[in-house]
């Protein structure tokens, strides 16, 4: 597989690469800012949180500055809930500025008062702790969960969550020139406009896109049959593992039909009849012809679920496109419901 190929696909699965809804358009990747204020408000939901920060400027005129942050789930994993941060608190964030000229900001970074400093976002790294060590904020385990977690576990069928600052467990988007792409989906997402994009509210994603999500998974039989939940947009995906039993209807949908099978110790899932849809923040279009096979595997420790996808969709790209990722198990963690919208 060529570099721009994988470049290509490693762009379809970095939501919050790009910001969990698509930050492309609204704020400034290029622009990084510092400011320093009290939080007035707390707007606890998904797809993102907002908090409304009151920041003296230079000319000593208070303004109200809009925050938004990372995804709920990407905050849980970091130790961070709705209380951690309340009306009154004083807090220093570093992110990207609005390119709208309003006091908007995408926070990728959190400065507590005892000097340790949260990651805010799937893709933060290290802002004012960069180089030391023991300075970053981490969740503390629950240990009446993990051990729960620990006993109900079975193969695959448990919580998978996702892990951000390994490149090779979520990569980071790439954006690479892309000259895998047809030249009427070339033209399509020349169209683009990112204030558009059916992805900045609650409209759930498409296959393949869903599975790059910044949230947990989980494994659930049902009868015959596989299901793989996910908490984001409170989804499932069933997957049918009686082949025999299972005919492909003429409808499509969001996340497809899929039909797995095991081949020793790989749950192998082919996926068709997509809806066709935009893919995530770019505009890159996916067509009805989409065909999916998707792999996924546990390490001899069954702590890491490994997984491999390769797309085919001869309508806008003009060659196979593969991505890997892998999620970890963390026996304490649980899927939460997702509620889009809504105060959480």
């Amino acid at each position: 597989m060529s570099r721009s190929a994988l470049s290509l696909y490693t762009l379809f699965f970095t939501q919050l690469a790009q910001g969990h809804h698509s930050s492309i358009g609204i704020y400034d990747e290029e622009n990084l800012i510092d400011i320093e204020g009290v939080v007035t408000s707390v707007r606890w939901r998904n797809p993102h949180p907002f908090y409304t920060v009151t920041v003296e400027d230079e000319n000593g005129e208070m303004i109200d500055w809009e925050i938004e942050t990372g995804s709920v789930s990407t905050l849980r994993l970091r130790g961070v809930d709705r209380d951690f941060i309340q009306v009154g608190d004083r807090v220093r964030l570093a992110g990207q500025s609005s390119l709208r000229d309003l006091p908007e900001m995408f926070a990728q970074n959190m400065l507590l008062d005892d000097g340790r400093e949260v990651l805010l976002r799937a893709v933060s790294t290290p802002y004012w702790s960069a180089g030391l060590e023991g300075n970053l904020y981490e969740r503390e385990t629950d240990e009446v969960l993990s051990t729960e977690g620990r006993r109900t576990a079975d193969g695959i069928f448990r919580v998978w969550s996702p892990i951000f600052h390994i490149p090779e467990a979520y990569p980071l988007y790439n954006s690479s020139v892309i000259s895998s792409l047809t030249e009427s989906a070339t033209a399509l997402k020349a169209q683009w406009d990112p204030r558009s994009s059916p992805y900045t509210g609650c409209q759930p994603k498409a296959m393949p896109q869903i599975m790059g999500s910044a949230y947990p998974i989980q494994f659930v039989a049902r009868g015959n049959d596989l299901i793989i939940q996910i908490e984001e947009f409170d989804l499932e995906r069933l997957i049918h593992m009686d082949t025999s039993r299972s005919s492909i209807p003429d409808t499509y949908s969001l996340l497809g039909f899929s039909r797995g099978r095991w081949e020793e110790e790989t749950l192998i899932v082919e996926t068709e009849r997509v809806e066709a849809a935009i893919l995530y923040g770019d505009g890159t279009p996916q067509g009805r012809e989409i065909q999916l096979v998707e792999r996924f595997t546990m390490n001899e420790a069954q702590d890491q679920l490994n997984y491999r996808v390769s797309i085919t969709d001869p309508e806008n790209f003009t060659e196979t496109l593969e991505f890997t990722r892998y999620w970890v198990w963390q026996p304490d963690i649980r899927l939460q419901a997702y509620n889009c919208g809504n105060q959480l």
